[in-house]
């Protein structure tokens, strides 16, 4: 992350456990590439320089999506700005700043509006090969050499994320909903009675169910260091929660551990310099972890800036 003035980026390494959601396109999910299998359905392969895609992957709009939510939530901060649906007259709102001064105060948005937070996951533990596929009607089960189930795709699934209080910004959008009353902000009962559905903000998605285990990386930019304690907040919320909608099913639930920290300064860039490891307490490696400690962890993290910056 961009530490204050000079600049630097947060390196946040640690390992990942899921049973997750595969959000896609339109070809063959990772684990079914090149396999004689039509699903009709829509997937998103994981990156591979080898070209051969065989493993689990976690798109970012997974996480990000629901994190932010909850963080909308944990702040208590308003769902203003809808994205407005006209086909299917949807109006699915989510809490966005509209001036850069009140991004600037926003807990959420300065972490989140800006794309400042770059996230990517790699299989750190493989389960097997893949041996036999087994197709229903709306999923897909995934065998290992072993026979034994490592994995089932539920075809035709929504990732979900729900919203509350809505509050509509009645001049800005009114026009668009054909809504001309003389109000600032329009409610549910506004938009209902203009004859759109008040939705969630849905996804396409494939569920994956079986635990995979990952290596997740995330790097932080334009921050300062308390402009990213939040960012371990919407981590620890996501603990609890889940990616996904089978959430209830146990299905899209996070465990995240051995977290490490690490600076790169301008020197790590042009290569004359290295990456500063960031000192952290032994009992912070994971989110909860990392905020009960924040003082030591805060600390470290500018010492190691001091460093990367020195260099």
């Amino acid at each position: 992350m961009i530490l204050m003035k000079p600049f630097s980026v947060l390196s946040v390494n640690g390992e990942l456990v899921i049973e997750g959601a595969s959000v896609g396109s339109t070809t063959a999910p990772p684990y079914l590439r090149d396999r004689d299998v039509d699903l009709k359905a829509s997937f998103k392969p994981v990156p591979s320089p080898t070209g051969i895609l065989i493993l689990p992957y976690i798109p970012a709009t997974s996480w990000v999506g629901v994190m932010r939510n909850l963080l909308e939530k944990y702040y208590d901060l308003p769902a203003n700005v809808p994205r407005v649906v006209r086909a299917k007259k949807i109006v699915a709102p989510i809490h966005e700043c509209e001036g850069e001064d009140d991004k600037a105060r926003c807990p959420v948005c300065k972490l989140l509006a800006r794309r400042d937070v770059v996230a990517w996951f790699d299989d750190a533990e493989p389960l097997g090969s893949l041996l036999r596929i087994r197709e229903g009607a709306d999923e897909v089960s995934i065998f290992n050499e072993r026979g034994a189930l490592v994995a089932k795709v539920y075809l035709k699934d929504e990732v979900i994320i729900p919203r509350e209080n809505v509050q509509v910004n009645a001049q800005k959008y009114g026009g668009e909903l054909g809504i001309s009353e003389p109000k600032n902000l329009l409610t549910a009962e506004d938009i209902k009675g203009a004859g759109w559905r008040l939705e969630t903000i849905p996804r396409k998605a494939q569920l994956v169910s079986g635990t995979f285990k990952f290596s997740a990386k995330f790097l932080l930019s334009k921050l300062s260091v308390d402009d990213i304690r939040p960012f371990f907040v919407g981590l620890s919320l996501l603990q609890d929660y889940y990616i996904g909608r089978r959430g209830s099913r146990g299905y899209g639930r996070l465990e995240i551990s051995n977290l490490s920290f690490s600076v790169r300064g301008r020197s790590y860039y042009d290569g004359s310099g290295d990456e500063i490891r960031v000192d952290l307490p032994e009992d912070a490696r994971t989110p909860k972890g990392v905020l009960r400690k924040w003082e030591e962890v805060k600390r470290a993290i500018e010492e190691a800036l001091k460093k990367a910056i020195g260099q």
